[in-house]
């Protein structure tokens, strides 16, 4: 048997194991490009190591994280992460027009992705000078996320310009109601002065819309599991039987319940993904009680880090398209914190792709 195959699917797994821990995903660069010379062109091993390499490299060398997403589409070209990916290094290259075209094939492929129409409708606002056209794509992202302040921020610029002021200031004054910034408060006193074109509100650019590096493989996460304990049966457990919660604990899932409130309001998830990271925020404050206990109080993690982890542990449950550093950035941690709370906090609950405890669709 040809060892090439075999070395390259083993190669694979170590990728799956390292990413699935939560470890920065750039430790597997080197791991990625060995895989991409190893495998077979166009197996799944190759592609596989073709989009994480696109999504891990697209804000430090969009141009080469453009060679792989190309490479990856020649194989697969109904791939929406890939055409995303590929959009959004066009976007960072000042290549507008090619950018657009991507985004509209991640479309065609994916219509129900508000990132992805967002971030269309923004580059035909901003870049390209086309906000009659920008309108309709950002109504379409507003009505999948109107929680997202720079969801509503982008429809708002894009309103003001087609001449639509009353409803613009509509769309920004209620999501300033939920969490009011900087940019907001700007962007609102350009519209009050009527949206002069001499003194146009810059909007941010639009972020990385790719789908999540860390996807680990779910048989691989099986086999591993068989060999150990499981840190925490999924059956629900009898009220009657759970320990009374300490003080401690109370404070801090009260707190953590604010945090996390907060934080989702910026994030593209639906109502019943919203309650089930309510769910599991409760389950998280057990992992601070064990990790006080063992460190001292004065050990105890940020509570913004553990929401990031919470809301993350959702995204990764259900394989929503969204990166750590997307939601980091929504709680205003940095990705490492996120990263290390969330491996802690995986751990502890032995949380799973497609975790019955937590996911919506079930």
């Amino acid at each position: 048997m040809d060892a090439r195959p075999q070395q390259a699917q083993e190669l694979r797994r170590q990728i799956e194991w390292t990413l699935a821990r939560a470890i920065d995903p750039a430790d597997v660069l080197p791991m990625l490009h060995r895989l991409s010379r190893v495998a077979d062109e166009g197996s799944d091993e190759s592609l596989f190591a073709l989009l994480h390499l696109a999504e891990l490299l697209v804000e430090r060398d969009p141009w080469r994280a453009a060679l792989f997403a190309r490479r990856l589409l020649a194989h697969r070209p109904d791939d929406d992460r890939a055409w995303a990916t590929l959009a959004f290094c066009q976007t960072l290259l000042g290549h507008y027009r090619y950018a657009a075209s991507a985004y509209h094939r991640a479309l065609a492929t994916a219509p129900k992705n508000p990132w992805y129409a967002h971030n269309l409708g923004h580059l035909l606002d901003v870049a390209l000078n086309r906000a009659t056209d920008a309108v309709g794509w950002l109504k379409r992202a507003y009505d999948s996320a109107s929680y997202s302040g720079e969801v509503a921020s982008s429809y708002a610029h894009a309103l003001a310009r087609v001449g639509e002021l009353a409803e613009a200031r509509k769309v920004l004054t209620r999501a300033m109601k939920r969490s009011a910034s900087r940019e907001h408060a700007a962007l609102l006193r350009w519209l009050e002065l009527g949206a002069p074109a001499d003194k146009d509100h810059p909007v941010p650019r639009p972020p990385p819309a790719h789908a999540i590096a860390v996807r680990p493989h779910e048989a691989k996460e099986k086999a591993v599991r068989r060999g150990r304990p499981r840190a925490r049966d999924k059956r629900p457990l009898d009220p009657a039987a759970a320990p009374a919660p300490s003080a401690n604990r109370t404070s801090v899932a009260l707190e953590l319940d604010a945090v996390l409130g907060r934080g989702l309001a910026s994030l593209p998830l639906d109502t019943r993904q919203r309650a089930r990271a309510k769910a599991l925020a409760r389950d998280a404050a057990t992992y601070v009680d064990e990790f006080s206990s063992a460190r001292g109080s004065a050990a105890v993690p940020s509570v913004d880090a553990i929401a990031a982890a919470v809301a993350y542990a959702i995204v990764y449950v259900d394989h929503v398209p969204l990166t750590q550093s997307e939601v980091a950035a929504c709680f205003r941690v940095g990705v490492a914190s996120l990263r290390a709370r969330f491996g802690q906090l995986r751990a502890h609950l032995d949380i799973t792709p497609g975790d019955a405890r937590y996911a919506s669709r079930v």
